[in-house]
């Protein structure tokens, strides 16, 4: 008898443990279930996209008027460098560009008949060809579009004047460097207004940026030529700049 009531009792206390251990499993997993749930709640994130173009004038141009001349003695290819580089820097200031915006560079020398590689062909008239080029900076970028279309002038005298690499008086933009902070505010303000529309639909709210990328930064004329790379031809005065930068949003 008393080996039945033992028996009993055993029983009777490991359902009641195991009673406890489901109770026990089951409320552990209600709050990890509710935890779960908060926390795909509180991590929940909207993607957007910020784009804002602005139309910018350019604020520089560079021209390289290169000269070449060429003779039968060093003494008078020199002569009449120099003459032709006088002349083009008294043409440049007669267009009304200030001797600070004018740069003089030296002459380079060619003597055919020092030549390491190569002899000097029937065709060549001349042993001696002396070039070199005057350039102009300058922010007054419609100044020079003026000014190269009076570069007949130059010719005149047997002048050879010809625009250098690089430096056909294409404007340019140089002050995109302080634009790019207002351009990027004003397309972080573009993506989270995209959000708050995201949200309202869903009726949440929108928190902070969980994650940001800046994304490209495009310039193109007006003309809708691409002048973003570093060696692209430039086109018209005013450029049109395009930032599209991605968010990641926190949603409430």
């Amino acid at each position: 008898m008393a080996a039945y009531v033992e028996g009993r009792s055993g029983v009777l206390g490991a359902a009641i443990v195991g009673l406890c251990l489901l109770v026990g499993l089951s409320v552990a997993g209600y709050f990890v279930g509710r935890g779960a749930t908060r926390f795909r709640s509180d991590t929940r994130v909207v993607t957007v996209k910020g784009l804002v173009e602005r139309e910018v004038k350019s604020d520089q141009a560079v021209w390289t008027l290169g000269l070449r001349r060429a003779s039968e003695t060093l003494q008078d290819a020199h002569a009449r460098i120099s003459t032709d580089r006088a002349a083009a820097v008294a043409f440049l200031e007669k267009q009304g560009f200030p001797d600070a915006e004018i740069e003089r560079q030296p002459t380079r020398t060619v003597d055919k008949l020092a030549r390491e590689y190569g002899q000097p062909q029937p065709s060549d008239r001349f042993r001696y060809v002396v070039t070199t080029a005057v350039v102009v900076r300058t922010a007054r970028v419609d100044l020079v579009r003026t000014a190269l279309g009076m570069t007949e002038d130059l010719l005149q005298g047997g002048r050879r004047a010809r625009r250098g690499a690089g430096g056909g008086g294409e404007p340019a933009l140089r002050r995109l460097q302080v634009l790019r902070p207002q351009l990027l505010a004003e397309a972080t303000k573009n993506a989270r207004a995209t959000a708050q529309q995201f949200a309202a639909d869903s009726g949440a709210r929108v928190g902070d940026i969980r994650s940001a990328n800046q994304g490209s930064i495009q310039i193109f004329g007006l003309d809708g030529g691409d002048e973003s790379a570093p060696f692209s031809p430039t086109s018209t005065p005013v450029k049109r700049i395009r930032v599209v930068s991605t968010f990641e949003f926190e949603l409430h």
